[in-house]
């Protein structure tokens, strides 16, 4: 792989031999132990915990019983519980239906052990785990599914490299499970248009640069409570028990619940924003607003399907439509009224990210030329 200010040019080898690739740019998919940010020599500093974790959907033997409540009664080593298990060795977790056989089972526990990722793990790797965690037998008749895998908190310095950019686990690695597909979608949607944007001759100076810029914050911010995960479920003394205990309690309250569920989502983020006193939902997911239009009524969601960029005027004040006007066709405008409207207009970028806002009842020589500096600075000049 090799760049100048012009292109990427990369050496392939596949199926049919070797051939070279050109392309303006080249994004870094390709996974955790990503060969194109090795190329380009950007540090991927961070931890590897001691978990080993391995995820299975098996079948089980006619021997075991699933009961009712999803329970397993196993001969021989009695009724084996659904759910998850928290022992001094580790985790098992289990999910069943009854009338089924087939079985989902998930295992946590402290290793030393290398295991070569390209060595698939085997049926009695699994039952062994489950054996050491829970000190029981589970018998199995087969599976569907195996897997294997540790967990990391590991984030890439950079995720520009001139024109080699990176996105997914290939920029960052959650102590967690789950978030990492939202992150990997919210930078792809996020590097999208403005690669688009770019390509197509519109995007301003530096639009690409923002990519890590607000991306990286967001990867920083997801690291940060993957890595809180990390304090709660690895403690065993009666220390973590109560911490575990009293973090229950605070997600039966609505609040604590909310802000945990936008955490998980990545849609608590606020990307920085250029300007002295940005409005204070710019940068900021839009809210899926009800919107009443002359043709009915219809969603923020649903405007923004065509993934184009949206000056949504809440109050259907001229002087915000016709500025910008002068950017159409780049830019789609639509008028329309909602219910406790949180600003005179919103300008939306194609990720659903507010990059201005008009304040309630802000007047025109101060909204004007705010909007047209927003519709500059991210859309390029009319």
């Amino acid at each position: 792989m090799s760049q100048d200010e012009a292109a990427v040019r990369v050496d392939v080898r596949g199926p049919d031999g070797p051939y070279q690739v050109s392309a303006r740019y080249l994004v870094g998919c390709d996974g955790a132990r990503s060969r194109i940010r090795d190329w380009a020599g950007i540090p991927f500093p961070g931890t590897t915990y001691p978990e080993v974790n391995r995820l299975a959907q098996a079948t089980l033997p006619d021997t075991v019983t699933v009961l009712g409540n999803g329970d397993l009664d196993v001969p021989g080593s009695g009724t084996i519980r659904a759910g998850f298990t928290r022992t001094d060795h580790g985790l098992l977790g289990i999910g069943s239906s009854p009338g089924s056989q087939s079985v989902s089972l998930y295992t946590i526990e402290d290793e030393t052990t290398e295991y070569d990722d390209d060595v698939p793990m085997t049926l009695t790797e699994l039952q062994d785990s489950i054996h050491r965690v829970l000190g029981a037998h589970l018998p199995l008749a087969g599976s569907t599914r195996l897997s294997r895998f540790t967990f990391k908190a590991r984030q890439a310095e950079r995720y520009r490299h001139g024109r080699i950019l990176l996105a997914g686990d290939a920029a960052h690695l959650f102590p967690a499970t789950g978030v990492a597909l939202n992150a990997g979608m919210l930078d792809a949607v996020n590097l999208a248009w403005k690669l688009a944007a770019d390509l197509h001759g519109t995007a301003p100076a530096g639009l690409l640069d923002t990519y890590h810029a607000e991306r990286h914050h967001a990867g920083a911010r997801t690291l940060l409570h993957t890595r809180a995960q990390v304090a709660l479920r690895r403690g065993h003394d009666p220390a973590a028990e109560a911490l575990r205990e009293v973090f229950t309690e605070l997600l039966t309250d609505e609040q604590p619940l909310r802000r945990m569920g936008a955490l998980l989502a990545g849609t608590d983020i606020r990307y920085p924003m250029p300007g002295t006193h940005p409005h204070p939902l710019a940068g900021t997911f839009a809210p899926d607003l009800t919107l009443h239009t002359d043709q009915g009524i219809t969603s923020i969601a649903h405007l923004m399907h065509p993934a184009r960029p949206v000056l949504l005027n809440l109050t259907a004040r001229p002087d915000l439509s016709e500025t910008a006007r002068d950017w159409q066709p780049r830019v789609d405008v639509h008028t329309a009224k909602t219910d406790d409207r949180p600003a005179d207009a919103l300008l939306i970028r194609p990720d659903a990210h507010i990059a201005w806002a008009a304040g309630l009842d802000e007047p025109a020589d101060t909204a004007t030329p705010a909007l047209r500096e927003a519709l500059t600075g991210w859309f390029g000049t009319p």
